[in-house]
């Protein structure tokens, strides 16, 4: 347990530096490749996309966004014509979120270069490496969770 403490600063600064990469390299592709969005709203766009008619509270869950942070991407993207908010029928306060059809284009072309700049990056790596990455995440993110 020691060597876990002693190495837990450069496990999580790794961590960081590893998202900050990955966020900016999206970024920049996304702005050479013409998409008029973020990493940030891929996120939302891409959580709308797989589940049609979610709600803001959903989409904020869903992406571990704080809901003034969604708020205001869906607010952009509401602007960009990407996504359209219905009123929910049993609800009045509520709004459901589609995608528009310019969204679920947007949606194709972002996460096709999403999926290459993941690839790139995990490229050597096996399947059951990433298996256990991913639990061993899971397991640090409850961890925290409980604390």
């Amino acid at each position: 347990m020691s060597f876990l403490l002693r190495n837990a600063p450069q496990v999580l600064l790794s961590a960081e530096e590893i998202i900050k990469r990955f966020r900016d390299l999206v970024n920049r592709s996304f702005h050479k490749n013409e998409l008029d969005i973020s990493y940030d709203q891929w996120m939302v766009i891409n959580t709308i996309y797989k589940k049609q008619g979610v709600t803001q509270i959903y989409v904020a869950e869903a992406t571990r966004k704080e809901p003034a942070s969604v708020s205001r991407i869906l607010k952009l993207l509401e602007n960009k014509e990407i996504i359209e908010r219905v009123p929910d029928r049993s609800n009045k306060r509520a709004k459901r979120l589609y995608l528009t059809p310019k969204g679920t284009e947007t949606h194709s072309k972002a996460t096709r270069l999403f999926n290459m700049i993941a690839k790139d990056g995990f490229n050597g790596i096996y399947e059951q490496e990433i298996n256990l990455f991913v639990r061993i995440l899971d397991k640090v993110q409850s961890n925290f969770s409980k604390l």
